[in-house]
């Protein structure tokens, strides 16, 4: 049995975020996402009119296209999906780094409006199969238009949450997902759940946001700094994927991500100004943030 890492219980600062409060704000969010278009994080204010603006702290006016160019896609791949695919919510490039062959099968975790899942499409080839999973009905909708709109026939999409995923055992030659299991509140059973997807000599490819700094705790319960993405220490990748039965695992950090929104948040500020102290401590939080590669593979029956 894994247990939830979940942020439930009141800290010091008398603030609390349960499970559902968090799956809920995640949901919310990304449903936002799908129907604006919209790449930038939770708006700093709790107000919707103003995401995307500069006191969001995030992406200010960057565009989906700048973002994904930014953390390792090209303009070629980003050309080859329908358009409204790409969002711009990763945090890098997992179908990059995937050696994917005709007539494989790829789990995608947190598929959102199908852009990496597409992009693998491609490489599967039409005798290849691409599940994409995510539990916001607003982007399995969007997902399946986009597929619908592109002729992928070999693209199809679940609505489902990743710590219980909507597929039979083995039934994948590959897991992606992309800055998703970050947002989860219980990690280690989602990569439970992969294990579980994978076939024998199956494998991972997991695009995330990482940091070796420890989280301070009034971040870790805040709902707008959660939502624009926090990252998840490598020590604890690490651990979750072996105790999930992995090997092989490897958590690599890539490029600096910018989480400036996270000092932009006001249940954040209000601490600082409470404990200016603290101050350093978010900064040198933000500065060690990385979009990170974590992979590791299924052993094979008998090893």
């Amino acid at each position: 049995m894994y247990a939830s890492k979940a942020f439930n219980t009141k800290n010091r600062y008398g603030m609390t975020l349960d499970a559902t409060e968090r799956r809920a704000a995640v949901r919310e969010r990304y449903a936002r996402a799908a129907a604006t278009g919209d790449p930038c994080c939770e708006p700093a204010n709790g107000d919707p009119a103003t995401a995307g603006s500069a006191a969001d702290g995030c992406c200010a006016s960057a565009t989906a296209d700048e973002i994904s160019c930014a953390i390792g896609y090209d303009q070629d791949e980003m050309n080859r999906v329908p358009e409204g695919a790409n969002l711009g919510l990763g945090c890098g490039n997992p179908v990059a780094l995937a050696s994917l062959a005709p007539g494989e099968t790829v789990l995608d975790l947190g598929s959102g409006a199908g852009f990496d899942c597409f992009l693998a499409a491609e490489r599967v080839g039409p005798e290849g199969r691409v599940i994409g999973v995510d539990m916001t009905p607003e982007m399995v909708e969007l997902a399946r238009a986009n597929a619908r709109k592109g002729g992928f026939a070999n693209v199809e999409f679940r609505l489902g949450e990743i710590e219980a995923l909507p597929v039979p055992d083995r039934v994948a030659d590959l897991v992606i997902s992309n800055c998703v299991l970050n947002l989860s509140a219980n990690r280690p059973r989602v990569l439970a759940e992969a294990m579980r997807a994978l076939r024998p000599g199956g494998r991972v490819i997991i695009s995330d946001l990482v940091s070796d700094c420890a989280m301070p705790d009034f971040v870790a319960d805040s709902k707008a700094s959660l939502v624009g993405c926090l990252p998840v220490r490598i020590a604890e990748y690490e651990a979750d994927l072996a105790a999930a039965g992995f090997t092989d695992v490897l958590v690599e950090k890539r490029q600096r991500y910018p989480s400036e929104h996270i000092l932009a948040d006001p249940q954040v500020q209000a601490v600082i100004l409470r404990e200016p102290a603290r101050k350093a401590e978010v900064h040198a939080f933000v500065e060690s943030i990385y979009g990170g590669i974590i992979s590791a593979t299924k052993p094979r029956i008998g090893e």
